[in-house]
C-alpha cells in the first residue's frame, strides 16, 4: 500500500492470520491467509480496469481494497472477534465489493451491460429526458457514442454490489463465494435488509474448520470499512490533475484530497484536514460534513444492530463533529470563512405546502384535488400495467362519496402497483419530488422505465391538493407484488401542520387485489356551493359526482367507476371518447348540461384530428361562442385530464402541460393537423349549416386554424352574404365597393338622430356597401398567448383572417396597387333617413375604353 499502512500489518490482520490465536492452529491461520492472497492478485487485474470505465471516480484500484483492512480495524480493534475464516470472508467481500464496477466484470462486456434491466431504464429516462426538453429525439435501442459513454458508469454503478455477488460464484473465488458474494453485495443494502437476510451464520467452510462464521458481524465491518475511507489515499492530488474530474465528481476529489487517515478518540472516529479548506474550497467542505454525517448515521444504525444481537459491539460509533459544522471545522478546519448552517431552508412547511399544493396554485375549485387523486392512481394503474404486462385497457379507478355518521368521506381506490413503506414515508411526503422520475421509483422497480412508463406526475405535489378538501387523510396501500399483510395506512390527523402516523392496516382495508386508497374527510359539504358537487365551474347548480368524474377525466386511458351509479355501467372507459356521439361527448364535457337526444340531434360535425404519423390527437368540431367567454365548451386534456377549456370548440385536443397546476397546455396537433381539421370543418359547416351568419363567423375561426373557408359565407354586401367565391364574381362586376371590416353597423349617439331601438329594428344596408364580421377567432386565449399562433401556421395557409383574405381578394381581382379611400358615406338607411360612417372605399381601375384621352 503505497502512502500507507500495509493491510498485513493491521490489528484486523494480525489477530487473525499472524498473531497466535488459543482458537485456531497455524495451519488453519496459514490456510486461509493463503487463500484470500491468492484471490487478491486475480481481483488486482480485475480493478484496475475501474479508473477506465468508470473516468473522474477516486481511487477504487487495489489500494482501496487494501485500505479497508485498516478502516475496519479502527471500529473493531480491541472490540470485535475476527476468525481466520471470518477473516477470510470479510477480505473476500472487501475484495469483490467494488470489482464489478468495470465492464470487465462482464463475459461480453458493453454487449452484457446493455442486456440489463439497469441500462434500458437508464437508456428510456435519457430518452424521455430529451423528450421533454424538446431535444433531437434518441432511440433508447440505439444510442449515440456520447450517450453510451455517458450511462456506462450509472449503470456500473447501479448494477455492481449485485454483479458482485455473481462474481463470488465463479470458480476463481472459493466454493463457498454464494454466500462471500452476498455480504459482498449487502454492502449496498439498507442496514435492516442486512439484519433480515444474513441473520443466519454460515456453517464451517471446506472441511478446514468447525467454527461458525458470523455473516452479520462481516457485512457491518465492510459497510463501515468502506464508508470510512475518505482520505486523500482516495483522491491523489496528481491523479486528480490527471483525472481532471468535472462537477460533482471534481467537488468529491477536493475534499477527499484533504481529509487525513481518520483515527479513534474515546468511542468516535475523529477526521481532520492535512490542509484548512479555503473560501474557494467551501463547496468541498459542506459536501465533506454532509459525507461524514452519513458516515456518523451508518455507525450508529450498525452500532444499534449489534448490540441488539447482543454479541460484540464496535469500539467506535460516531463520526466527531458530525451534526454540527461548527465542532467539524475544529478538526477539518477551514481558512477565511466560518461554517455555519444557514443554508436555504422552509421554517413554516405547512404553509407552502398549503400555498403551493392548494389554493394559490390551483384556485378555489374543489374538483382541482378529485383530478389530482385520479392521476396519482392513473399512474400507479399505468405502471402496473407495465410492469406486468397487462393489457392496456386493464385496470380500474373507483370513486365514492360515504356518509359516515356526521361525516362525509371522498375515497379514490386504485387497483395499480401500490406503494411500499419506504415510498409511503419517503416521495410522496417529499413536496416538490415526483416518485415516478427519483432514483427510488428504478430501485423500487426496474424495468418500468424501460417498459415505457411515463407518469402524468412530474413536479411531486399533486397528492398535497387533497388538503384543498379537508385535513383528516388516510392513505391505505399495498405493493401488488407484496402480502396483504405487508400494507400500510398513513394518517394524517390535522393536515400537514402535525406529522402523519404509519401503521400496519388491517388487511380488509386494504385494496383486494393490490393498489392504493386515500380517503379525506370533506370538510365542506359537497352539496352546498363551494362543495365538491357545487363547485362552480361548472355552472350554478348541485352536479352528480359521475358527472362531475366524467368531466375531469374524459379521455383517461384507466376505466373509473363511480359507487352507487345506478346503471352500473362505468363512468369513463378507455378510448371510449373517440367513439362518443358528439352530443355525448359534449354533456361529458359539461356536466351542468342536460345531454341530448343523439335521434334529435342534427347532422354530427365533429371529426378526429389526425397527425401525419396517423396518432389522434384530438377530437372536436366548431361551435361558436355565444359570448367572449362561456363555460361549456370542449377542453384540452393531459393524459386524459381536463387542463384548460377551449374557446370556439367543442370536443377533446389532447396537449401537453405547460404548467404544474396543469391548467394552461398546448394541444398536440401540428400547424398541418389543425389546418386539415379546420378545412373539413368548413366544407360540413358550408353544407350543412344554413345559418350565413354563423358560416361567417365559423369562417374566422377556421382561418385562425389555417384552414380553408372554402365555400362559407365571409362577407355581407347588401342584403347577401357572399362566399369567396361569389364576393370574387361581384367584384368584377362592381365599379366600386365601401366596406367596413369593423363588423355591422350599429347606432351611434353622436351622428344618428333616430332611437337605437329603431336602429336596430330598421336599419337596412346600401346595394354598394359590404362589412366583415369582427370575431374572436382563437381556440385558446391566456397568459402565454394565443393558440393557434400565426408563426405556427402551415406554408400552405394564405390568410390568417377573414379580413385579410377579404383584403386579398379585392387586390386579386382589382390589382395589387389598390388603395382605399376613406369618405364619409351612405351605408344605409332607416326608414326615410340616411346612416352615414367614415367607411373605406375600393374603385374599380378604370378599364382602357373609359379611360379619359
Amino acid at each position: 500500500m503505497a502512502d500507507g499502512l500495509d493491510f498485513r500489518q493491521t490489528w484486523l490482520w494480525s489477530q487473525a492470520f499472524s498473531n497466535p490465536r488459543s482458537d485456531s492452529s497455524t495451519e488453519e491461520q496459514e490456510y486461509f491467509r493463503s487463500q484470500f492472497l491468492a484471490m487478491r492478485s486475480k481481483v488486482e487485474q480485475l480493478v484496475s480496469r475501474i479508473a477506465v470505465d468508470m473516468p473522474g471516480m477516486t481511487v477504487h484500484d487495489i489500494t482501496h481494497l487494501d485500505a479497508l483492512w485498516e478502516t475496519a480495524s479502527l471500529v473493531a480493534e480491541g472490540a470485535v472477534n475476527v476468525s481466520p475464516p471470518e477473516a477470510f470472508v470479510l477480505g473476500a467481500s472487501i475484495l469483490l465489493h467494488d470489482s464489478a464496477m468495470s465492464l470487465a466484470a462482464y463475459p461480453n462486456g458493453l454487449e452484457d451491460l446493455k442486456a440489463t434491466v439497469p441500462w434500458q431504464d437508464a437508456a428510456a429516462r435519457l430518452a424521455l429526458a430529451a423528450a421533454e426538453a424538446g431535444d433531437d429525439p434518441i432511440d433508447p435501442a440505439h444510442l449515440p457514442p456520447e450517450r453510451v459513454r455517458q450511462i456506462i458508469p450509472e449503470v456500473l454503478r447501479r448494477l455492481h454490489a449485485q454483479q458482485a455477488e455473481v462474481l463470488a460464484g465463479q470458480a476463481w473465488v472459493t466454493k463457498d463465494g454464494q454466500q462471500i458474494g452476498r455480504i459482498a453485495h449487502s454492502h449496498w443494502w439498507s442496514v435492516q435488509k442486512v439484519e433480515d437476510e444474513l441473520s443466519q451464520d454460515l456453517g464451517a467452510m471446506a472441511q478446514r474448520t468447525s467454527k461458525l462464521i458470523d455473516k452479520v458481524k462481516l457485512a457491518c465491518l465492510l459497510r463501515l470499512a468502506d464508508a470510512l475511507h475518505l482520505d486523500s489515499r482516495r483522491a491523489p492530488r496528481f491523479a486528480r490533475a490527471l483525472v481532471k474530474p468535472v462537477g460533482i465528481s471534481d467537488v468529491h476529489w477536493a475534499f477527499q484530497e484533504r481529509l487525513a487517515k481518520p483515527h479513534v478518540e474515546l468511542d468516535a472516529i475523529v477526521f481532520t484536514a492535512g490542509q484548512a479548506f479555503g473560501h474557494a474550497d467551501a463547496e468541498a467542505w459542506w459536501l465533506a460534513y454532509d459525507t461524514l454525517n452519513a458516515v456518523d448515521r451508518e455507525l450508529h444504525d450498525v452500532d444499534l444492530l449489534l448490540r441488539n444481537r447482543g454479541r460484540e459491539a464496535l469500539k467506535a460509533r460516531r463520526v466527531k463533529g458530525a451534526g454540527s459544522p461548527e465542532m467539524l471545522a475544529r478538526t477539518v478546519e477551514t481558512q477565511g470563512w466560518r461554517p455555519i448552517d444557514a443554508r436555504l431552508q422552509v421554517s413554516d412547511v405547512p404553509r407552502i405546502v398549503e400555498n403551493l399544493g392548494g389554493t394559490k396554485l390551483y384556485g378555489d375549485d374543489p374538483t382541482v384535488a378529485l383530478r389530482e387523486l385520479i392521476q396519482n392512481a392513473a399512474d400507479a394503474v399505468q405502471a402496473r400495467r407495465r410492469l406486468e404486462e397487462r393489457p392496456q385497457g386493464w385496470g380500474k379507478i373507483t370513486v365514492a362519496i360515504d356518509q359516515r355518521g356526521d361525516d362525509v368521506w371522498l375515497t379514490v381506490e386504485d387497483n395499480g402497483i401500490g406503494m411500499s413503506e419506504m415510498v409511503l414515508t419517503g416521495p410522496l411526503l417529499d413536496f416538490g419530488t415526483s416518485f415516478w422520475r427519483s432514483p427510488l421509483a428504478l430501485e423500487e422497480f426496474p424495468g418500468l422505465m424501460a417498459a415505457g412508463m411515463q407518469a402524468i406526475g412530474r413536479f411531486g405535489i399533486g397528492f398535497f391538493s387533497i388538503f384543498m378538501l379537508g385535513s383528516e387523510v388516510k392513505v391505505f396501500s399495498r405493493r401488488a407484488d407484496r402480502a396483504r399483510e405487508d400494507g400500510r395506512l398513513l394518517e394524517f390527523s390535522s393536515g400537514t401542520s402535525m406529522r402523519p402516523v404509519l401503521a400496519p392496516a388491517n388487511p380488509k382495508q386494504l385494496p383486494i387485489d393490490g393498489g392504493t386508497r386515500v380517503e379525506v374527510r370533506l370538510k365542506r359539504d359537497p352539496g352546498r356551493r363551494g362543495g365538491l358537487l357545487y363547485p362552480g365551474i361548472y355552472g350554478n347548480q348541485k352536479l352528480q359526482l359521475e358527472r362531475i368524474v366524467a368531466a375531469v377525466a374524459p379521455s383517461l386511458d384507466v376505466e373509473i367507476d363511480v359507487v352507487g351509479k345506478s346503471d352500473g355501467k362505468p363512468v369513463a372507459s378507455p378510448g371510449d371518447w373517440m367513439s362518443m356521439s358528439e352530443a355525448q361527448i359534449v354533456g361529458r364535457l359539461n356536466p351542468a348540461q342536460e345531454i341530448a337526444d343523439d335521434k334529435a340531434a342534427e347532422k354530427s360535425f365533429i371529426r378526429p384530428l389526425v397527425s401525419g404519423d396517423g396518432q389522434i390527437v384530438g377530437r372536436a368540431f366548431i361551435e361558436l361562442d355565444r359570448w367572449t367567454w362561456q363555460a361549456g365548451g370542449g377542453w384540452v386534456t393531459v393524459a386524459g385530464l381536463r387542463a384548460n377549456q377551449l374557446r370556439n370548440v367543442q370536443g377533446i385536443l389532447l396537449g401537453e402541460a405547460d404548467t404544474a397546476s396543469r391548467d394552461v397546455a398546448t394541444p398536440l396537433a401540428d400547424a398541418d393537423t389543425l389546418a386539415r381539421w379546420a378545412t373539413e370543418q368548413a366544407a360540413l359547416l358550408a353544407e350543412h349549416v344554413l345559418d350565413e351568419e354563423r358560416q361567417a363567423k365559423t369562417a374566422e375561426i377556421v382561418l385562425e386554424c389555417g384552414g380553408d373557408a372554402g365555400a362559407l359565407k365571409i362577407v355581407k354586401w347588401g342584403a347577401d352574404w357572399l362566399s369567396a367565391a361569389e364576393f370574387v364574381d361581384q367584384l368584377s362586376e362592381a365599379d366600386h365597393v365601401h366596406i367596413s371590416f369593423d363588423g355591422e353597423f350599429s347606432y351611434e349617439e353622436d351622428e344618428d338622430t333616430i332611437h337605437p331601438k329603431e336602429f336596430r329594428q330598421d336599419f337596412r344596408q346600401a346595394a354598394d356597401v359590404a362589412y366583415v364580421l369582427k370575431v374572436d377567432g382563437a381556440i385558446l386565449r391566456g397568459n402565454s398567448g394565443t393558440w393557434p399562433k400565426t408563426s405556427a401556421r402551415p406554408a400552405s395557409a394564405k390568410d390568417s383572417n377573414v379580413a385579410h383574405l377579404v383584403r386579398g381578394l379585392i387586390r386579386q381581382v382589382w390589382g395589387d396597387e389598390i388603395e382605399p379611400h376613406t369618405p364619409n358615406a351612405i351605408v344605409g338607411m332607416v326608414n326615410s333617413e340616411e346612416i352615414r360612417r367614415d367607411i373605406d372605399r375600393y374603385d374599380a381601375p378604370l378599364a382602357s375604353d373609359e379611360l379619359p384621352f
